[in-house]
This record gives C-alpha cells, sequence and structure tokens, in this order.
C-alpha cells in the first residue's frame, strides 16, 4: 500500500531544503514532497492577503496528483490553512506549527498598518530587508549563523541543512537563495482577514505552537483555533523556529496527531 504523502510548506526565509532533518523523521511511514520557496516566481506576486502564494500552493499539490497531509511552519502553516479552506479535495488533513495568525482587534489594526511604513518595525520585515545576503567565497556560515539570535538554538544539523540549502556559490561569492526583499514583502503583507474563513475549514486540523514562542501573544493561537474548531497542542520549550530546533520531538508530535490520517 502506498504510504501518504506529507507536503512540507517553509517558513518564510527557510527554503524546503532546510527541513531535511526534521522530514527524515518521516521516512518510515511516509513520503514528502515540498516546493523549494515560495515568492520568487514573478507569476504568483505578494500581495495584502498571500493569495497568490496560496495559489502557488495549491498549483503545486495539483501536480501530486493525491491528496496530501499539509504541514506548514508559520507562513508555511498560514497559506496552507487557506488553501485547505479553499480546496479540501486537495487534502488529507493539515498540521499548522507556530503560524502568525490574527483576528480579532488586532487584525483590524494590523490591516491599517500594513498600509503604512510602521508595517517594518512592527513586523520582522525591516530586520529581513537588512539581512546580510553575500559572503566571501571561503566564509564558513554554519559557524557565521550560529551567532546569530535567530539560530541559536537550532539543532545542529538543521543549521548545516540551512547553511547548505539557503546558499549558492555566485560569481565567486555566497549568495542567499531567499531574497531578502522577498521575505521583507512577505512579512508586510501578513493576512488580517483570516476571519472570513471561520466556519469553512472542513478537514483534520491540529495547531502546534512552542511554549516559548514570540511570534505573538499565546491568546492569538486560541482565538484563532476556537473559531475554526482545531486542536491546539504545544511543544514544551519551543521557540518559533522549533521544528528546526527540535526536530525529533516536533516530528513525533506530528506522527502522533496524524496517524489516523
Amino acid at each position: 500500500m502506498t504510504k501518504p504523502l506529507i507536503n512540507l510548506v517553509h517558513a518564510n526565509g527557510f527554503p524546503a531544503g532546510s527541513y531535511k532533518t526534521f522530514l527524515h523523521e518521516f521516512d518510515n511511514d511516509y513520503r514528502t514532497v515540498a516546493h523549494n520557496q515560495f515568492g520568487h516566481n514573478t507569476g504568483y506576486p505578494i500581495h495584502s492577503s498571500w493569495q497568490h502564494l496560496v495559489t502557488e500552493l495549491i498549483e503545486f499539490i495539483k501536480k501530486q496528483d493525491e491528496k496530501v497531509i499539509c504541514v506548514g511552519h508559520s507562513f508555511g502553516g498560514v497559506i496552507s490553512f487557506i488553501a485547505a479552506c479553499q480546496h479540501p479535495e486537495l487534502f488529507r488533513g493539515l498540521v499548522m506549527l507556530d503560524p502568525p495568525v490574527v483576528t480579532g482587534a488586532f487584525s483590524h489594526l494590523l490591516s491599517f498598518i500594513k498600509r503604512t511604513p510602521y508595517i517594518d518595525k512592527l513586523s520582522p520585515a525591516g530586520k529581513a530587508k537588512n539581512r546580510q545576503h553575500q559572503w566571501a567565497e571561503n566564509t564558513n556560515l554554519v559557524d557565521y549563523f550560529s551567532q546569530k539570535t535567530l539560530f541559536k538554538n537550532f539543532d545542529p544539523r538543521c543549521l548545516h541543512d540551512y547553511a547548505h540549502c539557503a546558499v549558492v556559490n555566485q560569481n565567486k561569492r555566497l549568495e542567499l537563495t531567499f531574497s531578502p526583499a522577498v521575505e521583507a514583502d512577505i512579512f508586510r503583507h501578513l493576512p488580517t482577514n483570516l476571519v472570513q474563513y471561520k466556519n469553512k475549514l472542513s478537514v483534520p486540523a491540529k495547531l502546534i505552537y512552542g511554549e516559548n514562542t514570540n511570534i505573538f501573544p499565546i491568546k492569538h493561537f486560541i482565538r484563532f483555533a476556537k473559531l475554526n474548531d482545531i486542536e491546539l497542542m504545544t511543544l514544551p520549550k519551543g521557540g518559533h523556529m522549533f521544528p528546526l530546533e527540535q526536530p525529533e520531538n516536533t516530528a513525533n508530535m506530528v506522527k502522533q496527531l496524524i496517524k489516523d490520517w
């Protein structure tokens, strides 16, 4: 019997290859696929509700020619949720990992701020647009990234995965494949219209957030989960990047949740 298919949808700025160690944990019981990076195809431009990126995901899933279990991290969790609401026939189920889901009064405020330069201060866009993206050819990028706050709790294997999949040698320089300008633009256009999908999710779904996440106050996960009848779980000691900090623990939790899908 064919193994079920998991489709990994990456976090903003982290190409799918960053999750190699995490996805390896599923090899015994599942097949896995992933679109390498969203936001870089001009046919699917970035705009205020990420709809074109959702469409990019939907088109990728259609090419698999079978239903998938979507496991989406951060940005990936949000576009997977919207895609599952719009095309449930493509999904066996959905697992959202620390997704930036905003509803209620804050979504209205954010909707206004998105139209102003202040979004770069409120969101990670400001840091992303100024991210260093080139290095000398002989730079040890594993050492370089390990000094950065974002990567400080990464599993060493996941840090290695990221350093080797997210960088190419170009014109005798090392350069990020995921454009900082694209990453910043995705952050600037965080969907603030998720309430319109209330009661539209018809596939099994779970949401796991890190105990120590700093993406939003936990109340945002709770409100979103209640609106959509999604079971909420917590990964102990996990930060926002927990799939790359605790790949085995995260994979084991996901496998337990999806075993009957």
